[in-house]
Formats: structure tokens, sequence, C-alpha cells
């Protein structure tokens, strides 16, 4: 799954959206072990489509579970002006 950020990464992609928890909670939890073990820090976002669905159709980002997210995309979002 590191291979997967990475590639992600440097193909210029900002979010990885997953339809699947296991998935998710995969790729979440290899960024988080790739900076500790390896010292490699990605800045892909993960984030559930349904997620980004609610977001387009106006819900709140806290009604979604986006601070429960690992990799830290409230303030990517509101840079990008989704929220």
């Amino acid at each position: 799954m590191l291979n997967l950020l990475q590639a992600a990464e440097d193909s210029g992609a900002e979010v990885i959206a997953t339809e699947c928890p296991t998935c998710h909670s995969g790729l979440e939890m290899h960024q988080v072990r790739a900076e500790k073990e390896f010292g490699i820090k990605t800045q892909v976002k993960v984030i559930y489509f349904t997620q980004l669905l609610g977001l387009a159709m106006g819900l709140p980002p806290r009604k979604l579970g986006i601070h429960e997210n690992v990799s830290d995309s409230i303030d990517f979002l509101k840079e990008k002006g989704v929220i």
C-alpha cells in the first residue's frame, strides 16, 4: 500500500477516495507506519467517496465523520474551498 500512496503522490494526486472500510483503514495506517518506520511522509489524503458525496450535498464535515479520518483532511478541504 505504501507503493500506492507514493504513486498517487508522485502523479500529483491529492486525494485517494475509497469505498471500502478495510482499504481506507489500511491506507491510513500505512501512512502512519511509513512515517514512523521509514521516515516517508505522504501528503495524500484518504477520504471515503461517501464523505465527498455528502460534502457535495451540503452536509457538514463533522456529521460525515471527516474529523475521524487519520489523514487530517479538514484543513485540506478548507484550503480547496470544499468546506
